[in-house]
């Protein structure tokens, strides 16, 4: 019998742990390399008999106390306010980290608390927390002096991208209702990969899995993840891909604010959903995904529907089809035999004389048609005929002869007017110029005397005595000489000398 393949398929080394970087649980210290046997309680001496933890744990707490009251300054990261009131984070830089807890009186003074990724002064003083064997930093007050540089980085990236439009809604897609494939971009055997595993499983047993490991913490795991969704994004099976990892403060997610990571989840082309860390935790790829979820079990009941239900739904439409079908078939049963009880088929002559009846209505209603056509007919012929007659060429004709012998007289008179006014004008123009004519003068006993330089004689200087002047009279010129000269107002000489 062949063994079914599991529908999960790994696409990435395992991160199983090997065999020097597994810690040693129990918490003891391995004795030294050749030293003897242990001895036993009852033969170690009065002055080295071990102390109890709790004996250790309170000197550790009473040598805490001589340090008192400091004031340290950190970035402060997983600050939270518990249900009780007390408040708890933990304050970080880029070297040690420590944890703060302060009482709830000191929270009802403190006013605003800071958030992740702030820069505070934290005063108070150093105590132990017995149960877990840690120091911690109990705070009486913390003042905020700015944001911290991982927290400055995250909202310096996030305007950026921002402002390019990958956190823009109306990018989101949907996620497909029934994938063919679901992949996840996780590290291997971690929990959040078991946890998504389980959610969908349970929700959809046998939902393919293709997994492509990739580190979700370091400074390799921003191109880790980026590869990781470019892998997935080529299965030409996965309709949706599950990116995320467990919780952690903000230094263990930083590798989700990195720019490869939201670059290659915007620029995939299946969707995407987000689920790292807690519904708390708040990443750049949380932004840019298609869908968030709160957890990476959230995620797994995100992205695939119940397959119980499916099927319950199926059997409801598979009934409600075949309730259908059977009130189909019985209708048609009823409408047959009703057929079958009909009087148009208990005999032949019920339909002849219904289709005799039909017969003749139809003709009828052919006759009423035809004579309706005709008359339509002769009223459009002797229409068109009247038209025809108003549009004869000969009538046509005879108005466009009308029309012309009309045009012509009137053009004929027009000239005959133009050309009189015309003579009457040039009359009167040509009368106006001989009465303003030097001949119209001299021709009345006037002459015009010019000398010899062919100027006009006006004054007794343009003739002077013994030259010769030229006199035009009415039919020619007369040439005579100057010997005498007389001033106006003297007697007009009677004898003229011609030359």
């Amino acid at each position: 019998m062949a063994r079914k393949q599991s529908p999960f398929r790994h696409l990435g080394p395992s991160l199983a742990p090997r065999g020097g970087d597994v810690e040693p649980r129990g918490g003891g210290f391995d004795a030294p390399e050749g030293a003897g046997p242990v001895a036993s309680p009852s033969a170690t001496p009065p002055a080295e008999r071990p102390l109890s933890v709790s004996a250790l744990s309170a000197r550790i707490t009473g040598a805490m106390q001589t340090v008192g009251p400091v004031v340290v300054q950190g970035e402060l990261s997983q600050a939270k306010v518990h249900g009780s009131g007390h408040f708890y984070a933990t304050l970080k830089d880029d070297q040690a980290l420590i944890s703060v807890v302060m009482w709830r009186s000191s929270v009802a003074r403190q006013g605003r608390l800071p958030g992740d990724g702030e820069q505070v002064v934290v005063r108070g003083d150093v105590t132990t927390y017995p149960p877990r064997g840690q120091y911690q930093l109990t705070a009486r007050s913390i003042s905020a002096v700015g944001l911290g540089d991982l927290a400055a980085r995250f909202e310096a990236l996030k305007k950026r991208l921002l402002d390019e439009g990958l956190f823009a809604e109306e990018g989101k897609r949907e996620l497909p209702f029934l994938p063919r494939a679901i992949g996840i971009a996780t590290a291997a055997g971690s929990a959040a990969l078991a946890d998504m595993l389980h959610s969908i499983s349970a929700r959809f047993p046998g939902m393919p899995v293709i997994h492509v490991h990739c580190a979700v913490q370091g400074p390799e795991a921003a191109p880790s993840i980026a590869a990781a969704l470019q892998k997935l994004a080529q299965h030409a099976e996965v309709d949706v891909i599950i990116c995320g990892r467990g919780g952690g403060n903000l230094e263990d997610l930083w590798a989700f604010n990195e720019e490869a990571v939201v670059r290659a989840i915007a620029e995939s082309p299946v969707p995407v959903i987000s689920a790292v860390g807690h519904e708390t935790d708040t990443t750049l790829a949380d932004l840019v995904a298609d869908v968030r979820a709160k957890t990476p079990t959230a995620a797994g009941e995100l992205v695939v529907p119940e397959r119980a239900e499916l099927e319950e739904r199926l059997d409801e439409g598979r009934a409600a089809l075949d309730a259908a079908i059977d009130d189909l078939l019985a209708t048609a049963a009823l409408r047959l035999r009703n057929l079958a009880a009909h009087r148009a088929l208990t005999g032949p002559q019920y339909q002849i004389e219904l289709r005799r009846q039909r017969l003749d209505d139809w003709a009828s209603r052919l006759d009423d048609g035809i004579d309706g056509q005709v008359d339509d007919l002769r009223r459009r012929l002797e229409g068109a005929q009247a038209s025809l007659r108003a549009l004869r060429p000969e009538r046509q004709l005879r108005m466009a002869q009308t029309r012309l012998a009309t045009a012509s007289q009137l053009l004929t008179r027009a000239v005959q007017n133009r050309h009189d006014h015309a003579a009457e004008r040039l009359a009167a123009l040509a009368g106006r110029l001989h009465a303003l004519s030097p001949l119209a003068v001299i021709a009345r006993g006037y002459a015009v005397l010019r000398n010899p330089a062919g100027t006009v004689v006006r004054q007794l200087a343009d003739a002077p005595i013994g030259s010769t002047i030229a006199a035009r009279v009415a039919d020619g010129w007369i040439e005579a000489t100057v010997d005498t000269q007389r001033r106006q107002g003297l007697r007009e000489p009677t004898d003229i000398y011609e030359a």
